[in-house]
């Protein structure tokens, strides 16, 4: 047994997050709400609501309270650690939405088109949220959750014909 793992009490294994997680945090929601709400301004016209940055930092304050809703039984570490997972998943999302945006801004993108992209992005970030939930040793069901919420996001800003 070497020197650390001698020395490790349960109590050590509530970390703090450190100074490097509080500052990725801010700019990792800063970066998926104003990716995502570039996303949402080509398909503004469908929308019953104004989706801006403001918007989607709120849904991703949402998310992130509703996955923890089914972490309740879970340390509050497990807990910051998914919020962390899902930023990642996130990120990785707004990271393959930016071809899109960039070519709207050379020649506007049909809505059928930013829905087709968005529906390839989706089809790559659902198996890697399933992947890291399952490595970080958490409820598969978060997958389920994560992918539900955002349907009914969408159900609720569409506009109904």
């Amino acid at each position: 047994m070497d020197e650390r793992s001698a020395q490790h009490t349960p109590s050590e294994s509530v970390r703090p997050i450190g100074w490097k997680a509080a500052v990725l945090v801010p700019v990792a929601i800063a970066l998926i709400a104003w990716t995502v709400s570039g996303f949402a301004a080509i398909v503004q016209p469908y929308l019953a609501v104004r989706y801006d940055l403001w918007f989607e930092v709120a849904m991703i304050v949402g998310q992130v309270l509703v996955q923890w809703s089914v972490l309740w039984r879970r340390s509050w570490r497990e807990r910051i650690d998914y919020a962390i997972l899902f930023l990642i998943v996130s990120s990785v999302g707004a990271v393959l939405l930016w071809p899109l945006l960039a070519l709207n801004r050379l020649a506007p993108v049909t809505v059928p088109v930013a829905l087709g992209w968005l529906a390839i992005v989706v089809a790559v970030m659902f198996p890697v949220h399933w992947t890291l939930v399952r490595r970080a040793k958490l409820p598969v069901a978060l997958s389920a959750t994560w992918a539900v919420y955002r349907v009914l996001l969408v159900l609720a800003i569409v506009k109904q014909p």
